[in-house]
């Protein structure tokens, strides 16, 4: 058997760790260790991971951008928009789903604009311009770093009435029972 090095061996124990948490689905909450302004007291939504590459959102950063900034097309409708992350680029929507991951992503104009233009409640439609991303071996390296805590998504969390509040209810430690 082939000995590794003490920082490859780190590396390679530190990512078979982590990469059995990240996924799509999972939640990455940031913690103190961060300091990131970006990603201050975020709760990020892993809606894409792979050996490459980990795509999020943002869940708990509401704007005041009105819709028809991020969807000309949706003048008139009243949907918050979310920052999705520091990445600028595109609007995505999530949609609640009976079943795990509980929810899909909607990236499509047309099907957003239908979704907004029935004015889904927000506890089953969210809409977000932006991202976040990272390549997958960045993002396994803050997780091992400590600067996030990687947690299980269920739909009671990804569509918070009160998203603002997620971060601090996430990182408060649980009491023991």
């Amino acid at each position: 058997m082939a000995s590794l090095s003490k920082p490859a061996l780190f590396l390679a124990l530190v990512s078979s760790a982590h990469s059995q948490q990240l996924a799509s689905g999972s939640l990455l909450v940031a913690t103190t260790k961060s300091h990131d302004p970006d990603f201050a007291r975020s709760v990020v939504l892993l809606i894409h991971d792979d050996s490459q590459s980990a795509i999020g959102l943002m869940l708990n950063k509401p704007t005041s951008v009105p819709v028809s900034e991020v969807l000309p097309d949706a003048k008139g409708k009243s949907v918050t928009v979310y920052a999705g992350g520091p990445v600028p680029i595109g609007v995505r929507g999530l949609r609640r789903t009976a079943s795990p991951p509980f929810f899909t992503v909607v990236s499509n104009k047309s099907d957003l604009l239908k979704t907004v233009s029935v004015v889904a409640p927000p506890s089953s439609f969210r809409l977000y311009a932006g991202y976040t991303g990272w390549t997958a071996q960045q993002l396994q390296s803050e997780v091992a770093r400590g600067l996030w805590k990687v947690l299980p998504a269920n739909a009671r969390t990804v569509f918070d009435p009160h998203p603002e509040t997620l971060w601090p209810r996430l990182t408060l430690p649980r009491p023991i029972r």
